[in-house]
């Protein structure tokens, strides 16, 4: 069998514990327009959305503007990597518009509201999933951010190598067997289930899908706009090719592996 590249397997292997001589490099992005009910409802959920409501003016409601409500928009769940690998670390940056105006308080005093937080979990079947994880506020990176003031959140999530270690051991293992492809991680991970169905209980061992949750305070007449989040990752791109050469569109598509 050719072997990508020409690399020894068990040099492929190690390459799965090491940083990658070859590599694929990726970016996704998920834009929410929360100034239309039908994308909103499509891409996101948020709490009390009877009282939380989408007008073309965003989703928030109209009470005074010092009073508030504290609710949450969470994300539907992303796909990242390829139909056949996924990474197993990711750089996010989440805008959120408009920024939070001043308000007046009581006292007659203006105040900034707080912006609320940002959280990433990951995902390796829509089922199984992470904790969240903070993204940290973060400055406009451009001109437009800059022009257009919104609220900026950033970070880098990374899978534990300690809850990688066995899958990768596993990985060896199934790219040992005779299968049509060896490299195929999709194949891999159903292997891995049909021998151990508890294995993503134990251990999360890589970034299939990423879910975004926002949390803070909505203040009356201070509406959402919209919602973007860019992804940035990379992956090894060393491994077997299939038996056939042909990828398919596997290249294409991105993980896609869930559990029923």
């Amino acid at each position: 069998m050719k072997i990508f590249c020409t690399v020894a397997m068990t040099v492929l292997f190690n390459l799965f514990i090491s940083p990658a001589l070859a590599s694929i490099d990726d970016f996704k992005s998920l834009d929410i327009d929360f100034t239309d009910s039908a994308d909103a409802a499509a891409k996101a959920a948020w709490s009390e959305p009877e009282i939380l409501t989408i007008t073309a003016n965003g989703l928030g409601w109209d009470g005074e503007p010092a009073s508030l409500r504290d609710g949450w928009i969470k994300t539907v769940p992303m796909a990242l990597g390829l139909s056949w690998r996924a990474p197993s670390a990711i750089s996010a940056r989440v805008s959120i518009h408009p920024e939070m105006e001043e308000i007046v308080l009581g006292n007659g005093q203006m105040s900034t509201p707080y912006q609320g937080d940002v959280y990433v979990r990951y995902s390796p079947d829509t089922v199984h999933w992470s904790t969240w994880q903070v993204l940290q506020p973060a400055d406009p990176q451009s001109s437009t951010e800059i022009q257009n003031p919104g609220r900026h959140f950033s970070g880098t999530i990374r899978v534990p190598y300690i809850e990688m270690v066995e899958y990768r051991q596993l990985l060896q293992k199934y790219a040992e067997l005779d299968v049509s492809w060896r490299s195929d991680e999709e194949a891999a991970v159903m292997w891995i289930l049909k021998n151990d169905p508890a294995f993503f209980e134990k251990r999360i061992p890589f970034i299939g899908y990423i879910e975004f949750l926002y949390e803070g305070s909505f203040h009356g007449g201070q509406r959402i706009t919209s919602f973007r989040a860019e992804i940035i990752y990379g992956m090894s791109g060393l491994h077997y090719p299939p038996e056939n050469d042909d990828y398919g569109d596997r290249d294409s598509r991105p993980w896609s592996f869930v559990s029923h």
